[in-house]
Order: C-alpha cells, then sequence, then structure tokens
C-alpha cells in the first residue's frame, strides 16, 4: 500500500484487494482526516468489511473517492441496497 497524507486528505493506492487488512492499515492512517481517495485499479475484489467501513466514513460526514473499483464493488453495493443511497457519481472515477 502506498499512501500520502496532507492536511485533510489520505490519498491511498492499495497494491491488493480492499479487504479487512486495508481496512485496519487505513483507519490508523486516517486519524483526523476529512477526506480519503482510494486507487483500486490493482483491486480484484472489495469485501463487505470494505463497504461497511467506507458507509460508516460517509456517515460521519467524511469525503470518500475511489478510483477504479473493481465490478464486484458495484454488484455488492446492489445486493446491499447500498446504489440507491450513496451517490456513485461523487463518489467513484473511472
Amino acid at each position: 500500500m502506498l499512501y500520502t497524507r496532507n492536511k485533510r486528505q489520505l490519498n491511498v493506492k492499495l497494491d491488493g484487494d480492499f479487504n479487512l487488512n486495508a481496512v485496519r492499515r487505513i483507519s490508523e492512517l486516517l486519524s483526523d482526516k476529512d477526506e480519503l481517495y482510494v486507487d483500486l485499479s490493482h483491486s480484484r475484489f472489495v469485501n463487505s468489511n470494505a463497504i461497511v467501513f467506507l458507509n460508516n466514513l460517509m456517515q460521519n460526514h467524511k469525503k470518500v473517492r475511489l478510483k477504479n473499483p473493481p465490478k464486484i464493488f458495484f454488484e455488492c453495493l446492489h445486493i446491499l441496497g447500498l446504489h440507491e443511497v450513496w451517490n456513485l457519481k461523487e463518489i467513484v472515477e473511472p
């Protein structure tokens, strides 16, 4: 995992899947930041731990942006009904 931090934002580029280990590491790094940007270009999978983590961040008024999430991410959101709750146009970038 590569990351950079500035005053308000944590930028993360995952070199693997977005799973519990990644969630734990990002949680440690995020601390008092208001924004999270995650590049998922190398992720094949996003599990439920990651989705719950992102949902909790957004409910706590943190800005979340995701770059190039895998197809399974959208399928999970649809199954959970979050595709109707999350503003994917603001969150996801290709």
